[in-house]
């Protein structure tokens, strides 16, 4: 018996992973589970708390188009608002039941007699689905 929609594993829960569970779900699929190895969403905006840590473009353009926010504190907006908003926008569609933190991935690898990718994360922990979209981001890696 065929699965309707498939299992998906989506690596990081920075914008780019965030944005892909939202688009999916918009799409239709539930199976969906974001491993972030972080203890939060938000990636780089996460991760990067040193003084004066900034969006460098306007914060208007630093948003998804289908979650505008007009409580930008100032143009240019620091670091906690922008994790701040990853955050409202991982609650408010309903992503953040996907995300399992502490997930940092060690190997991802398709096996052909099954049609499907078998994910190991550091911890020992595995997951299996049919499609794989790794969202880390190019600072991912100190």
């Amino acid at each position: 018996m065929s699965k309707s929609s498939p299992s998906i594993i989506i690596i990081g829960a920075g914008f780019g992973g965030l944005a892909a569970a939202i688009e999916l779900k918009k799409a239709g699929y539930d199976d969906i589970v974001i491993l972030e190895k972080g203890n939060d969403v938000g990636g780089v905006w996460r991760e990067n708390t040193y003084p004066g840590a900034a969006c460098d473009v306007p914060s208007p353009f630093y948003s998804y188009s289908y979650a505008p926010n007009p409580e930008w504190p100032q143009r240019y907006s620091p670091q906690p608002a922008i994790l701040e908003y990853a955050r409202q926008v991982s609650e408010d569609f309903d992503v953040r039941r996907h995300v399992r933190t502490g997930a940092a991935v060690a190997t991802a690898d398709w096996d052909d007699a099954t049609a499907t990718w078998r994910v190991v994360c550091e911890d020992g922990s595995e997951y299996v689905g049919d499609v794989l979209v790794p969202a880390m981001g190019q600072l991912s890696r100190g």
